[in-house]
């Protein structure tokens, strides 16, 4: 997941002269995933919101609350 402050970073080591390879190796992220917001700066990583997965246990949790 990159947040903002990755996000951030990208463009502090882009600005100091690193190449992509060097920054994807730096933040542990894709080359193309480097790429990707380096040629969109105005771009935030959004992220779906999800659905709460029920647990094996809800099924127990009337009979002994």
């Amino acid at each position: 997941m990159i947040t903002q402050e990755t996000l951030v970073e990208m463009h502090v080591l882009h600005r100091q002269g690193h190449g992509i390879r060097s920054i994807a190796r730096i933040l542990g992220v894709s080359r193309n995933t480097v790429r990707n917001y380096l040629r969109q700066p105005a771009k935030t990583p959004t992220y779906p919101e999800r659905q709460p997965k029920p647990s094996i246990l809800d099924p127990f949790k009337t009979i002994f609350a």
